[in-house]
């Protein structure tokens, strides 16, 4: 029939055919994704335009505030682990002759060639404490599961539960 692939084999079920192709081989079977549980189809029924927009802005805030708090957790973890960096800097560039030359009462203690050094090792502490920030900052958003807390803005578009997780989290592949 003209490029058309036409199958005259009566022979088997639909059915059996369904379920063999999930069979990978050798006894594993994947299993097919989970149905979104609703009322309307598999995904729930439309929201209105106004309904949509809505659930679209409340989105929308809400990823927001979930950014901005994972913002303010990396400047705080940054802060906190870069602090002896900048107080060594902080010290060194305040006491030095060419540059503030303060008549603080640590000065006393310090001459222009400990001041340098200070500089310098401030400098030299600053690239492993960046790296261990980093570290602590990407443990922290897995610990909290900050990253999950971003919503897709397509939920706004079905209805169902707006914020919603699942209590695990499955990869069908």
């Amino acid at each position: 029939m003209c490029g058309m692939d036409v199958d005259l084999d009566d022979g088997g079920s639909g059915e059996e055919e369904k379920e063999e192709e999930f069979w990978i081989g050798d006894g594993v079977k994947m299993l097919p994704p989970p149905v979104a549980h609703s009322e309307g189809s598999a995904w729930g029924s439309r929201r209105g335009r106004c309904g949509c927009v809505a659930c679209g802005a409340v989105l929308i805030l809400w990823n927001v505030c979930i950014v901005l708090l994972s913002a303010v957790l990396l400047a705080a973890v940054f802060f906190v682990v870069l602090l002896p960096a900048v107080l060594v800097l902080y010290a060194g560039f305040l006491c030095h002759s060419r540059v503030l030359n303060a008549p603080s009462a640590i000065c006393r203690y310090l001459d222009d060639n400990s001041c340098s050094a200070l500089i310098i090792l401030g400098f030299v502490m600053m690239s492993p404490l960046v790296v261990m920030a980093a570290a602590v900052f990407c443990g922290l958003l897995q610990r909290f599961h900050l990253l999950l807390l971003i919503q897709p803005i397509t939920r706004a578009w079905y209805r169902g539960r707006l914020l919603d997780w699942a209590g695990s989290i499955h990869a069908w592949v």
